[in-house]
């Protein structure tokens, strides 16, 4: 089957910087279908359109009467979730510049890194696996079957920030290749994850999408889909966002907060006052959102700060001290009139059950975030949801070691 990047490649922006730079077409769709034979010969396939439809079962148990949910399923996908799609993003980007890196480098706690360690010994390319010193053996374990090296890191309580991301910094600053899920650092990061949002909105056909709840940790599934969306879409049929973060650390939500007290009259602290706060500030228009934004990227500091306290969550996929990738996001909630919200363990461990018990789809409790974030919009703010059809990613794969759904 041909790769879902050779379907979307007039969409890529590394496809259309190679272009720009005098490659030809089918010169790129070469090295498409060459990048994804290797994957495949690693990981047993290759990049193909994963499921996206409704979950009636799953929607009744939890009262969603008179909506339709639909689950774009990333559990089966390479490396088991949608990590994959970022990396192969990055070493496209790598390949048509014809780039040879010394060595890689990733910061991850799980997914991204397994991820990575398939993609890079695709590529055949050395790569440096920065984790913190609580991640799975198992998964650092099949992480270095692959080739990787994985390093394990320790917070210092001197410096604020995720320690695995700091090594990551260190070692890029000492010759390695940024190979990593911070669109920040690799943009073709996110580049990779619009595949996501493309290829909902080919199932999807003339259907709406009237809102998307999406994880967030460290931001780039969140603004791949989110800018995918929007670009695919424009400003006037964007569905609404939901940004979903943990209560153990939220640092988009602070940074919103921060924001709507600028534009309001304080800051909101519940899911509900950041419903209120949204609903005051509607859908706001391009040119005013342009200079939010701008003011939000002049001043990042003042208003994203890494998690001041070790984050904690059931989710651990999500435990990004800082959200790199957050602009696009929080673009998208402005511009459609969304809000993020704060889930609990409690959430996050009933959308894990509830995955399980009312679909098919093996998720892992990180995966199914999202839906612990529906369950907390549901409880907090209680909207009118009737007729509408509502989208969540179930990003990856229960693996061994992740808590047995209960």
């Amino acid at each position: 089957m041909t790769s879902t990047f050779a379907v979307h490649a007039d969409r890529l922006d590394v496809v259309v910087a190679a272009e720009m730079a005098g490659l030809d077409r089918s010169t790129v769709l070469d090295t498409i279908e060459r990048l994804d034979t290797a994957v495949a010969a690693i990981d047993g396939q290759g990049f193909t359109p994963t499921p996206f439809g409704p979950q009636s079962a799953l929607a009744e148990a939890i009262g969603l009467d008179g909506a339709e949910l639909w689950v774009k399923d990333e559990t089966g996908n390479v490396s088991g979730s949608h990590k994959g799609r970022h990396l192969f993003g990055v070493a496209l980007g790598l390949a048509l510049t014809e780039t040879q890196p010394e060595r890689l480098a990733i910061a991850s706690c799980g997914n991204a890194a397994f991820a990575a360690s398939v993609v890079a010994a695709a590529v055949d390319q050395p790569l440096e696996v920065f984790v913190p010193d609580w991640a799975d053996q198992a998964i650092t374990d099949r992480i270095a079957a692959h080739g990787a090296t994985v390093v394990r890191t320790e917070r210092d309580p001197d410096r604020l920030g995720d320690p695995a991301y700091h090594a990551m910094v260190d070692a890029i600053a000492a010759g390695a290749t940024a190979f990593s899920c911070q669109g920040t650092d690799t943009p073709g990061t996110v580049d990779g994850g619009r595949t996501i949002a493309y290829e909902m909105l080919e199932t999807l056909g003339d259907h709406r999408l009237d809102r998307l709840v999406i994880q967030v940790g460290g931001g780039a599934l969140g603004s791949a889909v989110v800018s995918g969306l929007q670009r695919e879409l424009g400003e006037t049929a964007m569905p609404v966002i939901n940004a979903v973060q943990p209560e153990g650390n939220h640092p988009l939500v602070v940074a919103w907060n921060r924001l709507a007290a600028e534009l309001g009259d304080r800051a909101p602290t519940t899911n509900a006052e950041r419903a209120t706060a949204a609903k005051v500030l509607g859908r706001v228009p391009a040119e005013p959102r342009r200079a939010m934004l701008a003011r939000l990227a002049a001043d990042p500091d003042r208003y994203m700060a890494p998690w001041p306290t070790e984050p904690a969550s059931y989710a651990t996929g999500i435990l990004d001290d800082i959200t790199y990738d957050w602009l696009p996001i929080v673009d998208g909630m402005l511009a459609t009139g969304g809000f993020p919200l704060v889930a609990t363990d409690d959430d996050f461990r009933a959308a894990h059950r509830l995955g399980h018990t009312h679909t098919s789809i093996p998720v892992c409790p990180t995966g199914a975030a999202g839906l612990g974030g529906l369950l907390a919009l549901r409880r907090d703010v209680a909207p009118d949801l009737a007729g509408e059809r509502i989208a969540l990613v179930f990003s990856g794969h229960q693996r061994p070691g992740d808590p047995v759904p209960s």
